[in-house]
C-alpha cells in the first residue's frame, strides 16, 4: 500500500483557465510524501483543473509543474474513469493502476535486448522498465486482486465485462483500482462519489496510510476532516489562491480569523475614506462661503482702506483653507484601498405547514378531506 519511492510534487507560479478566462493565478505548491492536501472551492473554482495541471494532461497559462524524482509514478483518478468498449474487471485493474502501461513497455525493452545491436543503453532501458514494473506492483498484482475484491463485496468473475456492472459495483471497481495501486504520488477527484460507508472506509484507510503526496478534491466534508493535513482555497471571484496548514477543521477556524480580520480592515478603511470625504467637502463648503463673503464684502467696501485690510486677509484665509483641501486630497490618493470581503450567503427556507383538513359527513360515512 506504500508509495515504491519518495515522491515530490512541485507547482510554481501556476496560472490556470481556459478561453479568455483566468480561473487563478500565483499558485505555489509543494506537496511531499505523507502529505494530503484537499483542495476546496465553489463548482467552477478550477478544482478538476488544477488537477489535469498537476497531472500533465493541462497545460498552465504560466508556471511549471515538476516531480521529484523526474521517474515518479503518478497516478490520477478522475471523476469519471475511461471506459474502455469490452474491458473486463481484470484488465482495468491492470490498466488503471499502471500495470498494463508498465507490462507493455518492460516487453518492449527485453525484446530489444534480443537484438544484435543492443547495448548498454539498451539493458539499461531494460532495467529501468523492470524497476517500474515491480514497483507499480506487477509481480503480485494477480494474486492480489481476488483478496481485494473480496474485502470490497466486489463478488463478481474478474473477467466479466465492466459495462455490464451495476453503478456500485462500478464504483467497487474503481476503488479496487486505488488500492491495488503502488504510484509514488496520487491525484484524486471525488473519490467518494458512489461509495457506500463500508468503501469510505477503506478509502480512508488507504489514504492515510499512504506514504506519497495526495492531492485530492471531494465534496465530503467528514472525510476531508479525516484525511487532509492541508487545504488549498481556490477563490475564483478574486482569482486567488490561499494555502491553509493544518487539517481541514484548522482550515474552518483559520478561514474565520481571516475573513473576520479582512472585514474589520475594510470598515476601519472605508470610515477613514469617509472621513476624509467629509472633511474635504466641509472644507470646500467653508472655502465657498468665505468667497462668496469676500465678494460681497468687495463691492460694498468701494476700495476703502480698511476694507482693502479685509480683502487681504480674506484672500489670505482662502489660500489657507485651500492648501488644507489640497492636503486632505492627498491623504485621500494616498489612502490604500481596501476592496470589500465577499459576504457569505447562506441558503434559508421555510416548510409552511400543511393547510388543515376539512370534516365533511355524508350517510352512512364520516371521514376528511382535503380543501381542493
Amino acid at each position: 500500500m506504500t508509495a515504491s519511492a519518495s515522491a515530490t510534487l512541485h507547482a510554481a507560479n501556476i496560472t490556470a483557465g481556459h478561453a479568455n478566462t483566468i480561473l487563478f493565478s500565483g499558485l505555489n505548491l509543494t506537496v511531499a510524501s505523507g502529505d494530503v492536501i484537499g483542495l476546496v472551492g465553489p463548482n467552477g473554482a478550477g478544482k478538476s483543473t488544477l488537477l489535469r495541471i498537476l497531472a500533465g494532461e493541462k497545460h498552465p497559462e504560466a508556471g511549471t509543474v515538476t516531480r521529484t524524482p523526474r521517474h515518479a509514478q503518478l497516478g490520477y483518478l478522475t471523476q469519471e474513469p475511461d471506459a474502455h468498449p469490452g474491458e473486463t474487471i481484470r484488465q482495468a485493474l491492470t490498466r488503471r493502476t499502471g500495470v498494463a502501461a508498465a507490462t507493455a513497455h518492460m516487453n518492449a525493452a527485453a525484446e530489444a535486448l534480443g537484438n544484435p545491436d543492443a547495448d548498454a543503453t539498451t539493458s539499461d532501458a531494460y532495467s529501468n522498465a523492470l524497476e517500474t514494473w515491480l514497483n507499480l506492483g506487477g509481480a503480485d498484482l494477480d494474486e492480489r486482486m481476488p483478496s481485494v475484491a473480496e474485502d470490497l463485496g466486489l463478488d463478481v468473475d474478474l473477467d466479466r465485462e465492466v459495462e455490464s456492472l451495476s453503478g456500485g459495483q462500478a464504483a467497487r471497481v474503481g476503488l479496487a483500482c486505488l488500492l491495488l495501486s503502488r504510484y509514488d504520488a496520487y491525484l484524486l477527484d471525488e473519490p467518494t462519489n458512489d461509495l457506500d460507508v463500508a468503501g469510505l472506509s477503506h478509502l480512508e484507510n488507504f489514504v492515510t496510510q499512504l506514504n506519497a503526496p495526495v492531492v485530492l478534491v471531494s465534496h465530503d466534508r467528514e472525510f476531508l476532516a479525516r484525511v487532509a493535513t492541508g487545504i488549498v482555497e481556490i477563490d475564483r471571484s478574486l482569482q486567488k489562491i490561499t494555502t491553509y496548514g493544518g487539517g481541514y477543521d484548522a482550515y474552518l477556524e483559520e478561514r474565520s480569523i481571516r475573513r473576520r480580520h479582512a472585514r474589520e480592515a475594510y470598515e476601519d478603511y472605508a470610515k477613514r475614506k469617509a472621513d476624509l470625504e467629509a472633511r474635504a467637502r466641509m472644507q470646500r463648503a467653508w472655502m465657498d462661503k468665505g468667497v462668496k463673503n469676500a465678494v460681497r464684502k468687495a463691492k460694498a467696501s468701494h476700495g476703502k482702506e480698511k476694507d482693502k485690510n479685509i480683502r487681504h486677509h480674506n484672500r489670505g484665509s482662502s489660500e489657507k483653507q485651500a492648501a488644507k483641501i489640497k492636503i486632505t486630497d492627498k491623504l485621500l490618493e494616498r489612502l490604500e484601498t481596501v476592496e470589500e470581503p465577499r459576504k457569505e450567503w447562506q441558503l434559508q427556507f421555510s416548510i409552511a405547514a400543511a393547510p388543515p383538513l376539512w370534516r365533511y359527513r355524508r350517510p352512512g360515512k364520516t371521514g376528511h378531506r382535503p380543501p381542493w
